[in-house]
């Protein structure tokens, strides 16, 4: 992420020790991470910060500060400038408790360091440059010997 500005990554999470190591995570990755410890905080942060992507959890301590937050964002920041939410929980009901706050993507917890790295790569990083497409070798042609030859046919 040389000579690009960092992209803002806004975790939201009412546990201190999480988002003391995340923090410190995304910002060994280059992003420039912010925390919130509830809706409130979140949503006051995500409006003066606009960040590229929110990490909500989505017990803050319950889902109904998540789901109100994010009712909330939706209302106050235009389509255009939101940015993307992944949905983090240790419960079974992520799937259906992302889909009732409208992210993006989910994240179970407890997850890989790879697993959170792919996911801020999906939705933080320039897509990759396509490969190029290498010509194909040159077929060796056979060479034979160019000088002219006589007619050996009836003249």
């Amino acid at each position: 992420m040389t000579g690009m500005a960092a992209k803002r990554v806004l975790l939201v999470d009412d546990d201190p020790d999480t988002r003391t190591w995340m923090s410190g995570y995304l910002a060994d990755l280059g992003y420039e991470p912010h925390v919130a410890l509830d809706g409130d905080h979140a949503l006051r942060s995500a409006i003066a910060l606009a960040p590229e992507l929110i990490l909500l959890d989505v017990f803050l301590p319950s889902p109904a500060f998540a789901l109100q937050f994010a009712a909330r964002y939706r209302d106050r920041v235009p389509a255009d400038r939101r940015a993307p939410i992944i949905a983090m929980s240790a419960s079974d009901q992520l799937p259906a408790l992302a889909q009732q706050i409208g992210a993006t993507d989910t994240l179970a917890k407890p997850f890989e360091l790879g697993v959170l790295a792919k996911l801020l790569g999906k939705y933080l990083d320039e897509p990759a440059p396509a490969p190029l497409v290498e010509a194909p070798e040159p077929t060796p042609v056979e060479t034979t010997d160019l000088a002219p030859q006589p007619e050996t046919g009836p003249a």
